[in-house]
């Protein structure tokens, strides 16, 4: 096995294999396990259906730089996140990226076993859950986790077994396919992040350079259909814990924005991006930008995918609050942190809640 795949100490007959294969069996009532205690299931009279979130429009860079700033710092402040539309990237590019997935998480489940793990920083990672080991309520998913480093001049990819170059096209001989879709994100994101850091009022690429080597965290998400999707969430309320997320779903919907004590579904827009503010940026501008907080619900006869890109600070990067935002009137709000251990302080407990709270300055 490639060195890059976590060795599991544990047998996987006795692991949790997923909740596709769960359903793949026949699953006709959900395990106890998957029951969320009422305190975390979804309640109806708090959610707000429908609602359209802000939309950032990237043709307006060109046209109107100086309103699309302020309409994308205003956006983040006040919600936290936002739907992005022509934003350059081929349609193709992001729906050969879904069939591609769909073919992965199609794999038997001996195949994807293989790369089962519940070590965060592993550059290949299967799950189910987030870490099912430390979950006494477990989430209705399963997804695959890819890392990607600009300190690595090739990112390791699955070379074994042989159908990720004959099933899984996107990861296999097919792979520029999927490094053009990183890359087309990785752009996108460091767009965004230059016009955030214009909104504070400082240089450019003062947001990107705190972030040190960037990396960035593919991640696919696959949400079967539920049998009792009342008793259950496809994900906990959480905040991320990187710097900016970038998602891409499709229309099935389940995604859910918290703003007080209610929850507002979001009504996603075809081929568009939603893009969210995460903790560090929340962090780094010192409170400006909002990291929000989000929860994903499930169907009971339909499956959501949703790719995500996590576009995270550096492993070694401290992040706290820029100091050209301190002063008299505006102290630290946030204590500084190194990133690593924020995110593997996350990674081993509960998801649960908004994670900027636990490094706030009381």
């Amino acid at each position: 096995m490639p060195s890059f795949v976590a060795n599991v100490n544990q047998q996987t007959d006795v692991l949790p294999k997923g909740v596709k294969a769960l359903m793949d069996n026949g699953l006709v009532t959900i395990p106890g396990r998957y029951i969320k205690p009422p305190s975390h299931r979804a309640v109806k009279h708090l959610i707000v259906p429908g609602v359209e979130i802000p939309v950032i429009d990237m043709a307006e860079l060109e046209s109107d730089r100086e309103k699309f700033v302020q309409t994308l710092c205003k956006a983040s402040s006040e919600w936290g996140i936002f739907q992005v539309i022509n934003h350059g990237i081929p349609v193709a590019t992001m729906q050969g990226m879904v069939h591609g997935v769909l073919e992965l998480f199609d794999l038997p489940i001996e195949e994807k076993m293989k790369y089962y793990t519940e070590e965060v920083f592993v550059p290949v990672r299967y799950c189910t859950s987030m870490t099912p080991s430390q979950e006494t309520h477990m989430e209705w998913h399963d997804h695959f986790q890819h890392y990607f480093s600009n300190r690595e001049k090739e990112h390791p990819w699955p070379e074994k077994p042989a159908c990720y170059k004959e099933i899984a096209w996107f990861l296999g001989y097919c792979r520029r396919l999927a490094s053009s879709y990183v890359s087309s994100v990785k752009h996108l994101s460091q767009t965004l992040m230059s016009a955030l850091s214009e909104g504070l009022g400082l240089d450019s690429n003062c947001l990107a350079k705190s972030f040190g080597d960037s990396e960035m965290i593919l991640r696919s998400n696959y949400y079967p259909p539920c049998p009792n999707p009342d008793l259950a969430l496809g994900m906990n309320g959480h905040t991320d814990s990187g710097g900016l997320t970038i998602l891409f779903e499709d229309q099935v919907g389940g995604l859910q924005a918290r703003k007080g004590d209610l929850w507002y579904d979001l009504k996603p827009i075809k081929n568009a991006f939603i893009v969210n503010i995460a903790d560090q940026l929340q962090i780094l501008s010192n409170g400006k930008y909002k990291s929000i907080e989000h929860r994903v619900l499930v169907q009971p006869d339909q499956t959501r995918l949703s790719i995500v890109a996590f576009c995270n600070p550096s492993q070694d990067a401290v992040i706290g609050p820029l100091p050209e935002l301190i002063d008299e009137q505006n102290p630290p709000l946030y204590k500084s942190t190194l990133y690593q251990e924020h995110i593997t302080n996350v990674y081993t407990k509960y998801l649960d809640g908004k994670h900027s709270q636990k490094l706030q300055i009381n």
